[in-house]
């Protein structure tokens, strides 16, 4: 990794700006690569961003798994509930009723 101030600040200004911007810009993406690579050494006390990438993948991986297990719960209940509401439907046969036929003689009376 390079130093900040060898590419940027006063022995850089009598030179191009655009120059002195790129080079800057590029010191910006070495060190922020360093600091995922975990490249930082002793100036940076060592970087914990790999572990930490690490552990993420792993919540990640571990939340994949949740969900397809809540997934998979949810198609065998909406399945059940298909079935139920198949077996009720209306291509079986009747029901027997529930109540019994009363008969009722009605007779007229001639006035």
């Amino acid at each position: 990794m390079t130093d900040a101030s060898s590419t940027t600040g006063a022995g850089s200004a009598d030179g191009d700006p655009v120059q002195a911007l790129l080079l800057g810009f590029a010191n910006q993406i070495d060190q922020l690569a360093g600091l995922i690579a975990g490249a930082g050494g002793t100036a940076m006390g060592g970087s914990p961003v790999p572990e930490l990438m690490g552990e993420l993948g792993t919540l990640v991986k571990e939340f994949g798994d949740l969900l397809a297990r809540i997934i998979a719960a949810l198609i065998a209940v909406l399945e059940a509930v298909a079935e139920t509401l198949r077996s009720d439907g209306p291509g079986e046969t009747a029901a027997t009723p529930h109540f019994e036929p009363i008969i009722v003689n009605i007779n007229r009376a001639s006035n």
